[in-house]
């Protein structure tokens, strides 16, 4: 599909509307989209405002519940120390009003907040488990109330987490305030809850007036824990402090954040001392203790402030994104309707300039330009307007010079056989001197043009069928009353009902043409009787190729061998050549490979084939001079028919088990009787045959001893080239493994197994390559 085709629905709505309808439909469709992606957009920024006001109802939340925590370590101090001296103290009765009345008033938030926040569930939680704690310490029952602290705190830890996994601020995207969320969220209520296990641990020992081994170890393990903390929360810190564009986190937290650290730091020196045997300093462990505590609550106070100011800078950013995308838009959808209408108005000004043009062209005044003060595309059509009178008369002209110096006849003739029109080519075509002599001669093309009348007759008729001919082919006079053949290529004429009036088109002179086309006809007749002779004198020489093979008796008098052999030429005569003699009790076996197949490979195996016969007969046994001799008739013969088709020969000697073999061809494999392969290369034991005028050189001999039962295979690359369906080789893996199977049966079997898997892995392919096997086994 082209440009033109994709754009064709819209191009053929767009012609059914007029110009407003255009406007109007094209605006909406404009208007619509942007619409819709600032919806989208406003949306998108709306619940990013929406997700940072939620991160400060958590804030809201949290502030309360740290002062909670804060007041319930404080309320636990004094208790557990009541509680160890068996002595009520009216502190801890008013440090549990405190937290009773923080209990109030986060009842309060919680209601304000519970649909965002769904926290009053685990508020409920933690205040029956502070009664439960209040109550226990009434009953002064200081082995029950450890278990409720601890109860009390993992209920004050589930709340706070509910409050930061619904407030959003565990999720909170930009990395300064993130961390400190992490600070006041996390890593500062697990500090103060070391602190204050701290602070109990050592207040007990205090009053105990001595230290167990079992509370020494905690507290080393607690100075562990915050050293660990401790590090944890200035690396997290650091990180929010590099991460914060507005640079307002650095002033704020720097002082409160080191006097922490350094806090923490002096108490964490206290409980790991650098000599572990020296007695840890329990009132100074209390009081730093304590110190930290407080400075960790102030820390909280100061980061969870500015973590608000962070999130508050956040929204007011959201919000003058959306102030400023919403004036921008409007500013420019004005702009553009206000160009919109212009563009409008002009577009109909020119429209109407264009129509009062069209209407003067219309008139015949051809002479008075229009003018517009446009400089668009429709400026283009107006001069175009102005230009049309100059290019009728220019293509006139053009139209005339191609008529008269075309080099194929061009006519218009009436229904009834006139000629109206007709160019000089015609007329030359035809033998005339002009195509007004034409035209005045020619007034029954029927019977004056055609030498059969029934053509013209055959032409209308098709016209009428078709509405046109092509190539309409006819023997035609010429003026002097030569006949010529000529093709037509005509159209119908039709008037405004379809009614056919005459015809018009093109004539060709395809006399040289229809000339050469008998031409090849008979030269074709000739080739065909050719074809006939030469497959007949290809059949014979396949026949005579197929009688010089050793018939099967000659090769079962081999004495000492059992020998099988196969070959199918490729084509009718091929060019693979194996012989076996037995001439003065010695046995020659001989097989090759022409290059290629045919007629021309045949000649060349019939040459070898009797020159290695007319060598054995007078009695040449040595192999140097026999392929030598070979070589030279092949090469001399080649030479003289101007042919470049050579051969490998490979020639065995074979007396009493032991086989010579000399000669280039493809390996001769060796199958020992237990199967063992052992291929025999012959790459230098000769040369190919007809390509030098002297291989002396290049001749060598091996000895191969066979025994009992073993088997020598010669082939042709025919066999191992041999390709299926899927372009893959039959190869000598696959015939070594038949070879291997069969081994102990006879030799007519292992070639008849060797030929079946071939043509098995074949299939329907076609062979391209002659295909000749030969077995010896030893008797």
């Amino acid at each position: 599909m082209n440009l033109t085709q994709f754009f064709q629905p819209a191009t053929t709505l767009i012609h059914r509307l007029k110009y407003p309808q255009k406007f109007a439909l094209i605006s909406c469709v404009f208007i619509l989209p942007l619409g819709l992606v600032m919806y989208l957009l406003l949306s998108e920024i709306q619940t990013r405002i929406n997700f940072a006001q939620k991160e400060i109802v958590g804030n809201l939340y949290l502030r309360p519940l740290s002062q909670l925590s804060e007041k319930i370590f404080q309320y636990q101090f004094f208790s557990h120390r009541s509680l160890i001296l068996h002595q009520p103290s009216q502190v801890t009765t008013s440090r549990a009003l405190a937290v009773t009345t923080d209990f109030r008033s986060l009842g309060i938030l919680d209601q304000a907040f519970n649909d965002r926040l769904q926290t009053t569930e685990r508020l409920k939680r933690l205040e029956a488990s502070w009664h439960q704690l209040a109550e226990i310490q009434r009953q002064q029952n200081l082995s029950a109330s450890i278990p409720a602290y601890q109860d009390v705190l993992q209920n004050l830890d589930e709340l706070r987490f509910q409050v930061g996994d619904q407030s959003n601020l565990i999720l909170d995207p930009d990395l300064d305030s993130y961390y400190l969320m992490d600070a006041t969220l996390l890593k500062l209520p697990e500090i103060q809850k070391n602190l204050a296990e701290i602070h109990l641990i050592s207040q007990q020992a205090i009053l105990r007036g001595r230290i167990l081994p079992s509370e020494q170890a905690k507290l080393m393990l607690l100075g562990v824990n915050l050293k660990q903390f401790r590090a944890n929360l200035k690396q997290k810190i650091a990180v929010a402090f590099a991460n914060n564009p507005k640079g307002n986190l650095v002033p704020q937290l720097t002082e409160p954040l080191t006097l922490l650290t350094e806090d923490v730091g002096k108490l964490t020196e206290l409980l790991l001392p650098l000599d572990a045997r020296q007695p840890l300093q329990l009132k100074q462990i209390l009081a730093q203790a304590n110190q930290s505590l407080l400075q960790s609550f102030q820390f909280w106070n100061t980061a969870i402030d500015e973590l608000d100011i962070l999130l508050q800078n956040r929204i007011d950013g959201f919000f003058r994104k959306q102030v400023f995308l919403t004036t921008f838009v409007l500013i420019i959808l004005a702009i553009v309707c206000y160009l919109f209408v212009g563009f409008y108005l002009s577009v109909m000004q020119t429209i109407s300039g264009l129509s009062a043009a069209a209407d003067r062209m219309i008139n015949g005044n051809f002479s008075e330009e229009m003018a517009l003060e446009s400089h668009d595309e429709l400026t283009e059509v107006v001069q175009s307007f102005n230009n049309i009178a100059d290019a009728l008369r220019e293509a006139e002209a053009k139209y005339r010079g191609i008529f008269e110096n075309a080099v194929e006849g061009i006519f218009q003739t009436t229904q009834t056989g006139n000629y109206l029109i007709a160019n000089p080519m015609l007329a030359r075509i035809y033998g005339y001197d002009s195509a007004e002599e034409l035209i005045t001669a020619l007034t029954d093309i029927e019977h004056q043009l055609y030498v059969d009348p029934h053509r013209r007759s055959e032409f209308t008729q098709l016209i009428a069928a078709q509405g046109k001919v092509q190539g309409f082919e006819s023997q035609v006079y010429c003026k002097d009353g030569s006949i010529i053949w000529i093709s037509e290529s005509v159209r119908a004429i039709q008037d405004p009902l379809g009614e056919v009036i005459g015809y018009e088109g093109t004539v060709e002179d395809i006399t040289q043409r229809k000339l050469a086309e008998a031409e090849i006809i008979q030269l074709t007749q000739r080739l065909k009787h050719e074809n006939l002779r030469m497959g007949a004198e290809l059949e014979v020489s396949r026949q005579l190729q197929t009688m010089l093979l050793p018939s099967d008796a000659e090769l079962e008098a081999v004495i000492g061998l059992e020998i099988a052999g196969f070959m199918e030429p490729a084509a009718e005569v091929g060019g693979d050549y194996y012989d076996v003699l037995q001439h003065e009790g010695k046995i020659r076996i001989g097989i090759g490979d022409v290059t290629g197949h045919g007629l021309e490979s045949g000649v060349v195996m019939l040459m070898a084939q009797t020159a290695v016969r007319t060598l054995l007969t007078h009695g040449e046994t040595d192999p140097t001079r026999f392929l030598n001799t070979v070589n030279t008739i092949i090469y001399e013969n080649t030479q003289r028919m101007r042919s470049p088709k050579n051969m490998t020969l490979a020639l065995l000697n074979y007396e009493a088990g032991m086989l010579s073999l000399s000669g280039q061809h493809e390996e001769v494999i060796i199958v020992r009787r237990d199967g063992r392969i052992e291929p025999i290369d012959t790459l230098d034991l000769g040369f190919p045959l007809g390509l030098e005028s002297d291989i002396t050189s290049f001749v060598a001999e091996t000895q191969i001893q066979l025994q009992s039962g073993d088997i020598a295979v010669l082939y042709t690359d025919g066999i191992t080239e041999a390709m299926n369906a899927q372009r893959q080789q039959y190869g000598l893996d696959r015939m070594y493994g038949i070879l291997r199977r069969h081994c102990e049966d006879s030799a007519s079997n292992i070639r008849q197994a060797i030929i079946e898997d071939l043509r098995e892995f074949i299939g329907d392919q076609k062979v391209f390559d002659d295909i000749t096997l030969l077995i010896l086994k030893q008797r």
